[in-house]
């Protein structure tokens, strides 16, 4: 029988017969998917002064990441191997923008960024780069957080981003 599961990160339902192992839509691990009656929402709180900032640096950073991994997609042919990977890769960062952004109180950018590199290879070099990159700052921007609910969204975008960075790694071997 199917069960109504809610990644507590993202907000997004799971319809499954068991806990999935990660969110399909934000990566965040098993840890924040619960039953819907357990769920509440992470943003709606008030930031401090350095957690503002911090999310306006992880808004900017998953809006790039979005703008870049969409434009690899188009990149390659469509329903080839990459651009389904850089195609869920950009769905992924798009809803680590969407909750950045709901902490902050604000509209959802346009995705504007980074261009594809014109090459698999050196996308995915890029794509280590990006995500380690993120995966740095996640930590920091982790330490800096007082509010929990602000820890629980970067250890998920952390994560989710060196999960990331392993797909690329794998697939450049």
């Amino acid at each position: 029988m199917l069960k109504l599961f809610v990644c507590q990160i993202c907000g997004e339902p799971h319809l499954a017969v068991s806990k999935p192992s990660d969110c399909q839509f934000c990566g965040a691990p098993e840890r924040f998917i619960g039953m819907v009656e357990d769920y509440s929402t992470l943003w709606g709180i008030t930031l401090t002064a350095e957690e503002k900032r911090d999310m306006e640096a992880t808004l900017e950073l998953e809006v790039n990441a979005t703008a870049y991994y969409r434009d690899v997609a188009k990149a390659n042919e469509k329903y080839e191997k990459y651009e389904r990977l850089f195609k869920g890769l950009a769905r992924v960062e798009k809803e680590h923008a969407e909750v950045a952004a709901k902490f902050l109180g604000v509209t959802l950018p346009e995705f504007t960024g980074e261009k594809s590199k014109g090459d698999p290879k050196a996308d995915l070099e890029r794509t280590q780069k990006l995500e380690t990159h993120a995966a740095a700052k996640y930590r920091e921007f982790f330490a800096n957080a007082t509010n929990q609910k602000t820890k629980d969204f970067y250890t998920a975008l952390i994560y989710a981003e060196n999960g990331h960075r392993e797909h690329a790694e794998a697939e450049l071997k």
